[in-house]
């Protein structure tokens, strides 16, 4: 991470305290949501998609440098400070799964393509992942996740304005421009893909 990054972040934690615990909460979020995506980003030998997993895996190191400043802000003692460390070491322990995916993802981002057992392995697994851009004219636009998904699927992304939101309630209404992240049964996913893209 970029030093100016660094200070800006700095600022902004001093600015608006947050609580450690929803930090941690979203950094468990991000790293779910990475290894989703890695694991379809490699099946679908999608650079866009290994794009966005750098994306989150900054968002990590953002979120858990943000923790680091946390804890240190809150300990006013020896006895603090040594009890905070473990909550560092859950936060550089769940960003070193990013890293891991990062890891995944790289033959992607070089144009290398996996081995066909890779291939095999990813197909045969029980659940997908896809993705999908909603038109302006879209018809499923206003519509709640829930009424556009008939609930047959997850949506586990959700992209607005260059905003994310992980884990989105099936209440939030989706809007033309949003970018969706599901997560399913094949043949639901597949399905619930081509109404979204109506």
């Amino acid at each position: 991470m970029q030093v100016f990054k660094k200070k800006e972040i700095l600022k902004d934690v001093l600015e608006k305290r947050r609580n450690v615990i929803d930090l941690i909460v979203e950094m468990k979020d991000l790293a779910g949501l990475a290894i989703d995506l890695g694991f379809s980003a490699l099946l679908l030998q999608d650079k866009k998609l290994a794009d966005k997993i750098t994306e989150l895996k900054e968002e990590m190191e953002i979120k858990q440098y943000e923790i680091e400043m946390e804890c240190m802000l809150a300990a006013s003692n020896v006895e603090q400070a040594l009890g905070l460390t473990s909550v560092m070491r859950v936060a550089s322990a769940v960003a070193d799964i990013s890293d891991a995916v990062n890891e995944i993802i790289d033959s992607i981002l070089r144009g290398i393509p996996p081995h066909p057992i890779i291939k095999e392995a990813l197909k045969a697994a029980a659940e997908t992942i896809d993705y999908v851009n909603i038109k302006k004219d879209s018809k499923v636009a206003g519509k709640t996740i829930d009424e556009a998904t008939k609930g047959l699927v997850d949506v586990i992304g959700l992209k607005r304005e260059d905003v994310w939101s992980y884990q989105p309630s099936g209440e939030d209404r989706i809007k033309a421009k949003d970018f969706l992240i599901i997560s399913g049964g094949k043949r639901r996913v597949s399905e619930v893909i081509k109404e979204l893209r109506k």
